[in-house]
């Protein structure tokens, strides 16, 4: 520019937050679709099934906001020095946030609320908060520890793709088999979760979490947290080692 000011990147980032919104829209069709074709969601009615995805995408979206930062950590036992000794540390995983994730829960919200509108609201609806809360931690939890043991066999978990062309060779930055996979679990639990269990554990006929389904939750979450605690003992730190914090700070 003429005065020497880098463009801003305000404008991009909006653009950026509008994109994950609309992705999680045009993720629902994909699901209804593929629902569709699998012979229904019977006896989940059409709005009651995109009020259970809208809670399990608003629970995404909370996870979103640091999951990506635990989903490199396998990455980064390969990509650092073979001294460094990969941590959980709050330094790359809560100070380098993604706030893209936010956008993603905000459709999941939007969604929650439609079907609220269309089964009605009741006194299990104050609960909704707390169960996609809860699913967030699950997914944080779950991600750790698959994270882990991406750390402990990055020659199994992390893969890289090689694109060539004729003008020169492109690498692909390298993933996590284990985060791959979870991402595409959680694009898709809203199916098993509709064929598995009856309405009732998320509409009384009102939306809302049954008592039931939220112990449950409860005590899986807490669980899956012991399991972290358990196979991260020992690496759990507020500060991570100078060469994982780079490599986190590459990709924030």
């Amino acid at each position: 520019m003429a005065d020497g000011k880098e463009p801003s990147e305000k404008p991009r980032a909006f653009r950026g937050l509008i994109l994950v919104f609309a992705l999680s829209f045009l993720s629902l069709v994909g699901v209804m679709l593929t629902v569709t074709a699998l012979g229904g969601a019977e006896p989940w009615s059409t709005w009651q099934f995109i009020g259970l995805f809208g809670a399990i995408e608003a629970a995404s979206g909370l996870g979103n906001v640091i999951v990506p930062n635990i989903w490199r950590l396998p990455v980064a036992e390969v990509q650092t020095k073979r001294t460094t000794r990969i941590r959980l540390a709050a330094s790359t995983l809560l100070l380098i946030p993604h706030w893209g994730g936010l956008a993603r829960a905000a459709a999941g919200v939007v969604l929650v609320v439609a079907a609220g509108v269309a089964e009605g609201f009741g006194p299990a609806s104050l609960l909704l908060p707390v169960i996609m809360v809860l699913f967030a931690a699950l997914l944080v939890g779950l991600s750790m520890i698959l994270a882990r043991a991406g750390v402990a066999r990055p020659d199994l978990d992390v893969i890289q793709f090689i694109v060539r062309r004729p003008t020169g060779d492109t690498e692909v930055p390298p993933i996590s088999i284990g985060a791959s996979f979870l991402q595409l679990l959680l694009g898709i639990a809203t199916i098993p979760m509709a064929k598995a269990f009856s309405p009732s554990i998320f509409y009384r006929p009102e939306i809302g979490p049954s008592p039931e389904a939220l112990a449950v939750t409860v005590a899986v979450t807490l669980v899956v947290g012991a399991g972290v605690v358990a196979c991260w003992w020992g690496r759990i730190e507020w500060e991570a080692p100078r060469d994982q914090q780079r490599e986190a700070e590459k990709f924030a």
